[in-house]
């Protein structure tokens, strides 16, 4: 049996120290998310860095390899992070690996199902469609020929198959920095954050009241464990509070550089707002959002009050928003084509 030891900081994510490759700890690990880092040549948690440790995984595992006779030490320290700028940086030069990776990896998958699509294609066409003389001393070679060919087109199929899987995985992860600093979806995952802020400070404070209600009674709150909960806390506050602080940056340099972001200021009722292709009649600004209406026609270019379902409403967010045009303009554009028509 071995003595294991679970160690988990942001900085890192969870670990596991003491295990030897196939000793059985893996296996008994993998059903609660760990991995073999081959890279590292240790058990980790996947997904765990730069979070707050997963105490329902960590105490899952230790059950079951206590449960199997190994002795288990939880070592956890959320003070130990790592800043949000080298985080991000890692993630795009991580991106740009794997990119680079699978980008070679569905080259040299082309070129061999290329060749083996041609040579199946050289067989078959050596025979020029001649059938198998069975009663003939070639028929066996003329068989097994056949039968290479086929085998052939079938790998060819299957590598071509994989090319394609990893080249739509290497144009991801080529993006992927450039999906993640997009403007609509910076401001999405801002609010995203902003909500999760509040909830942190919500949490925070009613963990302090908690126990000071049952401070001095038989329910006091253990010093010990209070005090994990605030650092948890306090760290959760801090990675999120850095984490908006340099989105919101992100944001003030798109539209430095001219990136226009869409505010209820620049709408009023009556105007038209464009999701891509589509112009929906303003109904009302919100603080969040622009109401529109529904339109009886899904494929209609334009939506407003001549094609409404009913009553019937919907909302549009500003994060979406891809245009703007006054309600004249639009009358103007519409009688325009109409004209042409």
């Amino acid at each position: 049996m071995a003595d294991i030891t679970i160690t988990h900081t942001r900085a890192d994510g969870t670990l596991v120290h003491g295990s030897e490759p196939g000793d059985g700890i893996l296996e008994l690990l993998n059903p609660w998310g760990f991995r073999y880092a081959r890279s590292v040549g240790f058990i980790y948690l996947r997904g765990s860095r730069d979070r707050a440790a997963d105490m329902r995984r960590l105490r899952g595992a230790q059950a079951v390899l206590e449960a199997d006779g190994h002795a288990v030490t939880l070592s956890i320290d959320e003070s130990v992070r790592r800043s949000f700028q080298d985080a991000e940086s890692e993630r795009y030069r991580r991106a740009g690996e794997r990119a680079e990776r699978l980008g070679a990896r569905a080259d040299r998958l082309q070129e061999s199902s290329d060749e083996k699509w041609a040579e199946g294609r050289r067989i078959g066409a050596s025979y020029q469609g001649e059938p198998v003389k069975v009663d003939h001393y070639s028929a066996g070679r003329h068989i097994r020929d056949l039968e290479r060919a086929q085998k052939l087109f079938g790998q060819s199929v299957t590598e071509q198959q994989e090319a394609d899987r990893c080249r739509n995985l290497a144009d991801a992860a080529a993006t992927f920095e450039d999906g993640r600093k997009h403007v609509g979806t910076t401001l999405r995952r801002l609010d995203r954050l902003r909500a999760d802020l509040g909830r942190i400070e919500r949490q925070m404070e009613s963990t302090v009241q908690a126990a000071v209600q049952v401070g001095g009674t038989r329910q006091a709150v253990d010093p010990e464990t209070l005090a994990d909960n605030l650092a948890r806390l306090d760290a959760d506050h801090l990675d999120l509070c850095e984490q908006i602080a340099a989105w919101e940056a992100h944001i003030e340099r798109a539209e430095a550089d001219g990136a226009k972001v869409w505010r209820p200021d620049d709408f009023t009722p009556g105007d038209y707002v464009g999701l891509g292709g589509r112009w929906y009649l303003v109904l009302q600004v919100n603080k969040k959002s622009l109401t529109v209406p529904k339109s009886v026609d899904w494929r209609a270019r334009v939506y407003n009050r001549a094609n409404q379902l009913g009553k019937k409403t919907s909302t549009l967010p500003y994060d979406k928003v891809t245009g703007r045009m006054s309600g004249n303009e639009m009358a103007a554009q519409l009688a325009a084509e109409a004209t042409t028509a």
